[in-house]
């Protein structure tokens, strides 16, 4: 697979945990790019993309918009994009993305899961949708509290 920059990227910040450090614990982030070299013992769910170096190891699920897998995880692994795994990565658990791509030599033991565009945006829409109601519902709950209130008061 052919090695790919992994530079930084405009208008987003990028999270680096070393080789040698472990981390206890879930990571959420809005960054760019997180890459993992070091150890992570809890779940990452990131809206940006995820890189697994050749030291690196996640034990716990993924969210991220794409994973590039040279380490290894143990865990679920949801990218939304695709998720890349190099010849020496292994991916111990189950993976739904839109577009896989994996050197020969790579692991993966679970269930894979190709989800279409299509269904990504309409996921998306129904999920923002959802919000709304939830929060309309919300909305009308404490409005009804103030008319229970109010009933009382008279």
């Amino acid at each position: 697979m052919a090695k790919k920059n992994r530079g930084n990227v405009a208008n987003g910040e990028n999270t680096v945990i070393g080789a040698g450090t472990t981390i206890s614990g879930d990571i959420v982030s809005d960054s760019a790019i997180i890459r993992v070299d070091g150890q992570v013992n809890g779940g990452v769910n990131t809206k940006g993309d995820l890189v697994v170096g050749p030291t690196g190891v996640i034990s716990g699920d993924v969210v991220a918009s794409s994973v590039n897998l040279a380490g290894k995880i143990t865990g679920d692994v949801d990218a939304a994009k695709k998720i890349e795994i190099e010849a020496k990565g292994k991916l111990l658990g189950n993976i739904k993305t839109q577009l896989l791509a994996m050197d020969e030599t790579a692991v993966i033991q679970g269930n894979v899961n190709m989800t279409e565009e299509e269904e990504t945006e309409e996921k998306d829409k129904k999920d923002e949708s959802d919000d709304k109601e939830d929060k309309d519902k919300s909305d009308d709950d404490k409005n009804s509290d103030k008319d229970e209130e109010k009933d009382k008061e008279d």
